[in-house]
């Protein structure tokens, strides 16, 4: 077994594709009005245009991105750019050794330095 796809409902699918295809720094593989999806990884990474009526402030599932430490925080530094804001910063903790941010849509998304 392996997970295939994760992805995020988003309000606003031009804005949404804007933010993570900059921070990506990759094109989507699949495009459309209501669903784009992106590959990170072995992991298809998607948005899902909310266009069903149901209400949220981003959402339950949090995307954790793996890095070295030098490239984390590149990424960490595109992320602000981008507008997304810090939720928790335990990048210094010995035993999380990552930061949580949300995206502008709302979205929390973690990046670790993890060691498993």
């Amino acid at each position: 077994m392996r997970i295939r796809t994760t992805y995020l409902k988003v309000k606003d699918m031009q804005q949404s594709v804007r933010f993570w295809e900059t921070l990506l720094e990759r094109t989507p593989n699949r495009k459309s009005e209501k669903w784009t999806e992106f590959s990170v990884g072995e992991v298809r990474f998607g948005l899902l245009l909310n266009d069903f009526g149901d209400e949220f402030t981003g959402s339950g599932c949090v995307p954790v991105f793996e890095f070295d430490v030098p490239d984390l925080h590149i990424f960490l530094n595109r992320a602000k750019a981008l507008g997304a804001t810090v939720v928790l910063d335990g990048l210094n903790d010995e035993t999380m050794k990552s930061i949580v941010l949300t995206s502008p849509d709302g979205h929390e998304f973690e990046l670790c330095a993890c060691d498993d």
